[in-house]
């Protein structure tokens, strides 16, 4: 018998956090799943640990990736495994809620008009505390730059009286059905890791339907800090040389396929050479001139480079 939803979660030398997400999601009620591990070639025994720990739950499927392919494709290789109706991406960096899968199964079956549902994200903080990522993610058209419907509340003040906050994507978790993940063609594969869940939300939103985070469904985000990362510019998304490449790059290839042509020209020729100013400036304040560079290339990458086209059912 099929299960009715394939949760794919991608992870790279992670493994003590996965190994308490993959956990979390086979503890999960109420919904008959499947858990697809896509290790992306980590240097660690992810692998075995988790098949130690896992591997005599039928449930559990690990896939080892034969190289280290980042994000999208990772996600991509999972989906292509799954043999649920719904595919659930999430982060390894993720403890879920018990009825979290099976709140987003059902937000599906009852709002057919819903192409992408995702939970709220809490960040659990140092001092104990449970603050609300975003209610709702979106971009202005003017600059490029996140604009989030989140008041930076507390888990306990999320509206009650609102079952479905509209967004236009989701960072960190996401669920949609497989037949709308098959008709947008999946992840873009050429953006690699940054801005490749705001594009794959925004490709799902052009085919006329919705979006929106399901106020019931809760997941606790961890977040994870690379060795030698500066925090500062790990809040930026700069804290490596070649994600701030895929950063600056995707920024602009997002702009040029999404934005309005009013928008492209303000991000192209306003927003964006001053943002590799403000960034790199930022990078070298930190002492981190490889940073700076990174997000200078990315940038002349984005607007100079034919913009790929958007991936079909048949990449998949």
């Amino acid at each position: 018998m099929k299960p009715i939803l394939s949760v794919v979660i991608p992870t790279f030398n992670r493994a003590p956090m996965v190994k308490r997400c993959v956990a979390s999601v086979l503890a999960s009620a109420g919904v008959d799943l499947e858990c697809i591990v896509v290790d992306d070639h980590s240097p660690d025994d992810t692998g075995d640990i988790l098949r130690k720990a896992f591997g005599a739950d039928p449930r559990f499927r690990c896939l080892r990736l034969d190289r280290n392919s980042f994000q999208a494709a990772a996600r991509n290789a999972g989906a292509r495994l799954a043999r649920g109706e719904y595919l659930l991406f999430l982060d390894d960096d993720n403890v879920v809620a018990p009825d979290m899968c099976a709140r987003l199964v059902a937000a599906l079956r009852d709002h057919p008009e819903l192409g992408l549902a995702a939970p709220i994200s809490i960040h659990v903080l140092a001092d104990g505390r449970r603050e609300v990522w975003t209610l709702g993610s979106d971009f202005d058209r003017r600059t490029s730059q996140p604009r989030d419907y989140s008041p930076h509340c507390g888990e306990a003040d999320v509206p009650a009286d609102v079952k479905l906050f509209p967004t236009t994507y989701s960072p960190n978790a996401c669920c949609v059905p497989r037949s709308v993940f098959d008709e947008v063609g999946g992840f873009d594969e050429a953006f690699v890791q940054i801005f490749e869940e705001s594009d794959f939300g925004w490709r799902i939103l052009a085919t006329g339907r919705s979006a929106a985070i399901v106020a019931a469904a809760r997941t606790d985000h961890h977040g994870f800090l690379e060795p030698g990362c500066v925090p500062a510019l790990r809040a930026l998304g700069i804290e490596k040389p070649y994600r701030t490449f895929c950063f600056s790059r995707n920024r602009i290839w997002f702009a040029r396929r999404h934005f309005p042509p009013s928008g492209r020209i303000s991000v192209i020729f306003a927003f964006g050479p001053l943002s590799v100013l403000w960034y790199g400036a930022t990078a070298l304040r930190h002492a981190r001139p490889g940073i700076a560079w990174a997000y200078a290339r990315g940038f002349f990458r984005g607007v100079f480079s034919r913009l790929p086209p958007p991936p079909t059912h048949s990449n998949i």
